[in-house]
């Protein structure tokens, strides 16, 4: 049973690569928020209490026809700040294997419930949107090597399309399996199953104390009970590993239409605050009358705005239009739109 579900996934792996590569987190639907965790995963439970299982297993190391290795595994959850969802962490670490060998990172399956055989396929990612393949392909380290990833299941499973494992699934108690099977299957015909206890945000913190501004929080947000006045909102990740935000403020002066904008760069990934100075833009004109140019154009400061990301589709917004009489204030900020294709949370 367990030998016709990795050749069926296998078949299904092959052909997504065949059409190139996809995003684990937003085109798979795992059931968290893509935004819940930093790139860089944490290296431990936050505490004993946020600890479900620190434990060591036996493992085969690759093409090994018995359980020659062991494992330390140690597997908890982490909160998101979109209320009601978490995601699971499973650090895995060779405490022992022959010379001239290595333990491979397991496939994973999962089920809903206490279950002798989970039969949802899911990956171990260490870092969000790498593909398909997640972590299986890689070595257990040793010592200082070990490794935190992330635990996705996908939704559906090819043998049987009317079962799903949706996000109540995935926050409540579940069964996950490591199965070692792939790579020595004399040795491990079946895997080490961990009942997953359900989230509970008392015992399961979040990463970071506040969200943190990424890339999906970018898109249009407004602001309840101010009409037709809104905040235009680009985060962007660049290839240097930096990011920098860019906003566009819409209002109104004298009954006329009105923007403003900033914009900064070379953050560090992982703010979770951003203060922008606003600029008025003046000396142009419609642009099918032309007649101007760059020099023409004047940019004066009229004050700033503060950006304070609540969740994934919420974030306070101070500002201080001081200079222009606009006066000072907080509004909180709903998402109206997102960037084509990038849902911040696909599962709200």
């Amino acid at each position: 049973m367990r030998v016709l579900i990795i050749l069926v996934s296998m078949f299904l792996t092959a052909t997504t690569y065949a059409q190139g590569e996809i995003n684990v987190l937003t085109d798979l639907n795992s059931p968290f928020p893509p935004g819940c965790v930093a790139l860089s995963l944490p290296d431990a439970p936050a505490s004993a209490d946020n600890t479900l299982f620190d434990e060591e297993v036996l493992a085969p190391s690759v093409d090994s026809t018995v359980l020659d290795s062991v494992v330390r595994v140690i597997i908890w959850r982490v909160g998101c700040h979109d209320p009601g969802y978490s995601v699971v962490m499973v650090r895995l670490q060779t405490v022992q294997a022959p010379a001239n060998s290595f333990v491979m990172v397991p496939r994973i399956f999962a089920d809903s419930g206490i279950v002798d055989f989970p039969l949802h396929d899911g990956q171990l990612i260490p870092t969000p949107a790498i593909g398909m393949a997640g972590a299986s392909s890689e070595v257990i380290g040793a010592g200082s090597l070990a490794r935190t990833y992330m635990v996705a299941v996908n939704p559906t499973t090819p043998n049987d399309p009317d079962s799903f494992f949706l996000p109540e699934d995935y926050n409540g108690e579940f069964t996950l399996e490591l199965f070692w099977g792939d790579f020595a299957l004399e040795a491990a015909p079946f895997g080490e199953l961990f009942p997953i206890a359900g989230y509970d945000p008392a015992q399961d913190p979040t990463q970071f104390d506040t969200q943190l501004l990424h890339g999906r929080m970018s898109g249009q947000y407004t602001f309840a009970d101010v009409p037709s006045t809104g905040l235009q909102l680009l985060v962007g990740e660049q290839s240097d590993d930096t990011n920098f935000i860019f906003a566009i403020f819409f209002t109104y002066i004298n009954g006329e239409p009105f923007w403003v904008y900033g914009n900064t760069g070379g953050e560090a990934p992982g703010f979770p605050q951003v203060e922008l100075e606003m600029l008025e833009v003046t000396g142009g004109d419609f642009f099918t009358l032309g007649g101007f140019d760059q020099g023409n154009i004047s940019q004066n400061s009229v004050g700033s705005i503060f950006i304070d990301p609540i969740d994934c589709d919420t974030m306070l917004v101070g500002y201080d239009f001081s200079p222009l009489g606009g006066g000072t204030g907080v509004l909180q900020a709903d998402r109206l739109i997102n960037i084509a294709g990038y849902d911040c949370n696909p599962w709200r």
